[in-house]
């Protein structure tokens, strides 16, 4: 690999890390903020969702924190998701590129965000029925759905699992060329 293609990459995942610190800085603020505003009314979890509850003074506390707490889990795996990506960005920093480390860690950023693609379905699924739990019988929703978004996450999350193989296959290549020079 050309020199200054290395320096490159390791300008760039320098850059990406200090993105990602920030990045989890401000997930970790707002699910904080968000739990605030639950504790200080529940029912602010209603303009989340509007037209679920019927009546949002009938949503309970327990049930808006059900709902932070489901909130919580999506920006956990997010959160895991993207510190898997900081230890590749540092690994590419230090120029390792082709690491096993570096592979391991973007499977692992890939598997979580599949993880994350399919739990999101259901999180918002148990939000929503969680929301309406409060409704008159016959009004309360159960509602599942795959969103663009979620497709996208599918789709991305196997691109970073094939990666992680290229880069396995790489360093393979990498180690036999030492080996034979």
């Amino acid at each position: 690999m050309p020199q200054d293609n290395l320096d490159r990459l390791k300008r760039l995942s320098r850059l990406l890390y200090g993105f990602s610190y920030a990045l989890i800085v401000v997930l970790v603020v707002v699910g904080v903020v968000l739990a605030v505003m639950v504790a200080v009314d529940a029912t602010v979890v209603c303009d989340l969702y509007p037209g679920i509850a019927r009546d949002p003074a009938l949503v309970s506390a327990p049930v808006g924190f059900a709902s932070v707490a489901l909130a919580w889990i999506s920006l956990g795996l997010m959160i895991h998701a993207i510190v898997c990506l900081m230890r590749m960005f540092a690994l590419f920093g230090d120029g390792r590129v082709f690491d096993p480390q570096a592979a391991f860690w973007m499977r692992r950023a890939g598997i979580t965000l599949f993880i994350l693609a399919i739990y999101s379905t259901f999180g918002r699924t148990l939000t929503i029925l969680l929301l309406s739990l409060a409704n008159p019988a016959g009004e309360r929703q159960l509602s599942i759905g795959f969103e663009g978004v979620q497709l996208l996450s599918v789709f991305v999350a196997g691109v970073f699992v094939l990666v992680a193989h290229a880069l396995v296959i790489g360093g393979e290549i990498e180690r036999e060329n030492r080996s034979i020079v």
